[in-house]
Order: structure tokens, then sequence, then C-alpha cells
């Protein structure tokens, strides 16, 4: 299943203002957002796999 585009760009921008994957990770559970494949309880390894998908390149590459 894919990331919701809005989900996304909310881990991007976090990610570029430099907060930690796990940070993310934490945020997005406490936020109460579900994973892409269902079910809560981000971990930083969902986050960092998530920032490395080519659409989150380039969000990012958009955003220099």
């Amino acid at each position: 299943m894919r990331c919701p585009v809005t989900v996304l760009a909310h881990v991007v921008a976090m990610y570029r203002d430099g907060r930690s994957c796990a940070a993310i990770a934490r945020a997005l559970t406490e936020a109460g957002v579900p994973k892409p494949a269902g079910g809560l309880g981000w971990q930083r390894c969902h986050v960092w796999r998530l920032v490395r998908t080519s659409t989150a390149l380039t969000i990012m590459a958009d955003l220099e």
C-alpha cells in the first residue's frame, strides 16, 4: 500500500528540518497517523524506508 501524499510530505518536511527517523516515528504514532500498510505504531525503519522512496526524493528535490 502507498503512503498518502499528505503524510509523505509531512514526513519529508520533518526530515528536512533535521528530525531523526525515530523522532518522526514517535510523532506520527503519537498523532495517531496509520502506517501505509495499516495499523499504528510507526518505527524508525518505516520512516527510513519512506524517505528513500522515489516520491519522497522528488519532493525533497522540489523543495531545494
